[in-house]
C-alpha cells in the first residue's frame, strides 16, 4: 500500500508540474472511459444507454483497436469484465486518482503548438486500459490513452518486459509521448525516395526539439527518453558516437533497417557498441537540430517539421555540427 501511495504522490507532482496555467490556454477534456467501462456491468440500462451515446466516438475507437466490430451493449458488458480492465483499473485510479493535471497540461501543449503554427488536428481524447502494447493509439478524430503503460517501472504487471521498455512506463513521460504522437501523425516522416540514415537522424532530433518547446518545464531526458545517466554518458561519448557513424559510412545510407537501429527502441545502440544507450541516433538528431536552431534563431517548428528541410544536408553543413 506504501508503494502504490508514493507513485501516486509521484505522478501527481510530474503531471502537476506540467499543469501551471499558461495565459490563453484551456483544459482540455480526457473522458475516463476506463473507469466508465469499469463500472459498465452494473449500470442500468439508461445509464448504459446515455454512456454509449455520449461517449459514442470514444467508445467506438476504443472497440475498434481492442477487437474490432461496432460496439454493443452485451461486448462492452464483456470487456468490463475482462482481464485488462479488472487487472488494470485498481491500480490505474491509484496512480491516477484525477486526469486534471493531464487535462492541463494537454490544454498548455496545444495552445503552445497553436502558437508555433502547427496544424494538428482538432480531436476528443479518452482515458483507457487495455493489453495492447501501444500506449498512445490515434484512431481517427479519437485519441486513446492507455494509462496502465504509465504506472512506474516498478509495477508488477511490467515484471515479464525487458528493463530498457519498463523504465519508459512512468507518469512524466505521458505529456512528451502524448506530444510525439499527435505531431508525429501530422507530421509524419517522409524521406522520400532516397530516405537517409540522416534525413532520419534529423527529424527524430525535430521531433525532439518539438517536445522540448511544447511540453511545459520540459525535462531533455524525458524528450529523448533517457535517464540523467544515460545522458550524461551520450554528453561525455558524443564525439566517438559521431566518429563511429561517419566512419561506418552510416550517414547516407539509405538502408530503413540502419536508421532504425540508430533510433527505434532497444536495450542499446549496439551499430554503435554494446554500450550506447539506447537509440543514440535520436541524441545526435538532437544535437544537429539544436545546433542549427542556434545558427538559425529564424527558423520555426513548422519549417523544421518539412521534409524540404529534414531531407536537405545542407542542415547538417550549415549547423555546424562535428560530434562536440
Amino acid at each position: 500500500m506504501r508503494k502504490i501511495v508514493y507513485t501516486t504522490i509521484l505522478a501527481l507532482t510530474a503531471l502537476l508540474a506540467c499543469s501551471r496555467a499558461e495565459e490563453g490556454t484551456a483544459p482540455q477534456t480526457i473522458v475516463p472511459l476506463y473507469r466508465m467501462m469499469a463500472d459498465f456491468s452494473s449500470m442500468s440500462t439508461a445509464a448504459r444507454d446515455s454512456f454509449m451515446t455520449a461517449d459514442s466516438a470514444q467508445i467506438r475507437a476504443m472497440v475498434e483497436v481492442i477487437g474490432g466490430g461496432s460496439p454493443t451493449a452485451d461486448q462492452l458488458t464483456r470487456w468490463s469484465q475482462s482481464m485488462p480492465v479488472t487487472i488494470f483499473t485498481p491500480p490505474t485510479d491509484s496512480v491516477f486518482p484525477t486526469l486534471a493535471p493531464l487535462e492541463d497540461t494537454l490544454g498548455i501543449i496545444l495552445a503552445r503548438a497553436g502558437r508555433e503554427s502547427l496544424d494538428l488536428p482538432r480531436r476528443s481524447y479518452a482515458a483507457v486500459v487495455w493489453g495492447n502494447r501501444r500506449s498512445i493509439v490515434i484512431n481517427g478524430d479519437v485519441v486513446l490513452i492507455a494509462l496502465n503503460h504509465y504506472l512506474g517501472q516498478d509495477y508488477p504487471g511490467y515484471g515479464h518486459w525487458p528493463l530498457y521498455m519498463r523504465i519508459d512506463k512512468k507518469p512524466g513521460r505521458l505529456p512528451y509521448d502524448i506530444t510525439e504522437a499527435l505531431v508525429a501523425s501530422r507530421y509524419a516522416y517522409d524521406g522520400g525516395t532516397n530516405a537517409t540514415v540522416l534525413s532520419r537522424l534529423i527529424y527524430e532530433g525535430v521531433l525532439a526539439a518539438v517536445k522540448m518547446a511544447l511540453v511545459p518545464d520540459a525535462k531533455l531526458t524525458e524528450a529523448l527518453g533517457y535517464s540523467e545517466k544515460e545522458l550524461e554518458w551520450l554528453d561525455e561519448n558524443q564525439t566517438e558516437i559521431w566518429r563511429q557513424i561517419v566512419g561506418q559510412n552510416l550517414l547516407y545510407d539509405t538502408s530503413e533497417i540502419t536508421a532504425d537501429r540508430l533510433v527505434a527502441p532497444a536495450p542499446a545502440t549496439s551499430i554503435i557498441s554494446p554500450d550506447t544507450p539506447r537509440r543514440a541516433g535520436r541524441y545526435i538528431g538532437y544535437r544537429i537540430v539544436s545546433e542549427y536552431m542556434r545558427h538559425h534563431s529564424d527558423v520555426t517548428l513548422q519549417q523544421m517539421l518539412r521534409p524540404d528541410f529534414y531531407t536537405d544536408q545542407a542542415v547538417l553543413i550549415e549547423s555546424g555540427y562535428e560530434g562536440k
